[in-house]
């Protein structure tokens, strides 16, 4: 089977090194080339376009930033939908909103290909060691030919619809979860900051009582330890973007997130702040400015 992978940044790098180990005959383009090169020297193409990269592949993984990023390269003179053959499954594997797995999966319907949303669930490093959860939602056909891909890079693979948008919208549900027990851990650690209780207990309770998650233990001691470089992370200007669609998304269906616009403040005031390549937990920098706290 053939796959081009378009997008090598800090998800896609990972999960393009995992779909070459799985055996795969990979093509890869990235806006930055350079980005190209860790992968060449272990056996994949390298396209100078995307058009070229996926030109007979049977699978096109896409791991790129937002909907106005997916779109422009599908839709471009030299994108994907100019050199991808009929019948081929173009994956995406970004958070993007619903509204554009709609749009994604007309223009390949016109096309004569398919699209399968496939968003997934982890960190670059859960990337790289092919650890990622996938959710997968599309034409059954196109879903059954992309899922050996897939698990390539995931330590589960769930096919949950066959209306794309569905897994876009499990994908923010999870998110959601997520960013929301960040700022819960924010206001308890300030709270017995402020009180004069350490925080290591604290950590300690989260870590080996309350979450049993791998990535809440992680973020229980980056926010104890105020350690949000964004080296490997969800950068918060990512973060933010998955907020907006969140709260897009709920209000589309009128369920009002009042967690999420708090911190989608927060989160707004970070990137004002200049902290976009920072941890998207980093918003518990914003709290403690709120609460008085140096």
């Amino acid at each position: 089977m053939k796959v081009a992978f378009i997008g090598l940044g800090n998800m896609g790098s990972g999960i393009a090194q995992c779909v070459l180990k799985g055996g795969f005959d990979l093509t890869v383009w990235n806006r930055t080339a350079s980005k190209t090169e860790p992968l060449v020297a272990n056996g994949a193409k390298a396209a100078a376009t995307a058009r070229e990269a996926v030109a007979g592949a049977d699978v096109v993984i896409t791991s790129l930033m937002d909907d106005k990023s997916i779109l422009e390269n599908l839709q471009a003179a030299d994108g994907i939908l100019a050199g991808m053959k009929q019948g081929a499954v173009h994956v995406c594997v970004t958070t993007i909103s619903p509204a554009c797995a709609d749009e994604l999966a007309k223009l390949h319907r016109q096309h004569g290909s398919y699209y399968v949303s496939g968003p997934v669930v982890g960190r670059p490093d859960a990337a790289a060691a092919g650890h990622l959860t996938s959710f997968l939602a599309g034409d059954a056909k196109a879903v059954a030919v992309a899922t050996p891909v897939c698990h390539t890079y995931s330590k589960a693979v769930t096919a949950i619809s066959d209306t794309p948008r569905i897994a876009n919208c499990m994908k923010l549900c999870i998110n959601f979860n997520v960013i929301s027990v960040i700022e819960m851990i924010s206001e308890t650690y300030i709270l017995a900051e402020k009180c004069g209780v350490p925080l290591e207990p604290m950590r300690d309770f989260y870590q080996q009582a309350l979450f049993a998650h791998p990535a809440l233990k992680m973020y229980a001691e980056k926010l104890r330890a105020r350690d949000f470089a964004g080296r490997g992370g969800f950068v918060m200007k990512g973060g933010s973007k998955d907020v907006v669609l969140m709260l897009a998304t709920a209000a589309a269906v009128g369920a009002p997130l009042e967690m999420g616009q708090l911190v989608d403040r927060k989160l707004k005031a970070g990137l004002a702040a200049g902290m976009e390549e920072t941890d998207w937990s980093a918003i518990y920098e914003i709290a403690r400015k709120e609460a008085g706290l140096s």
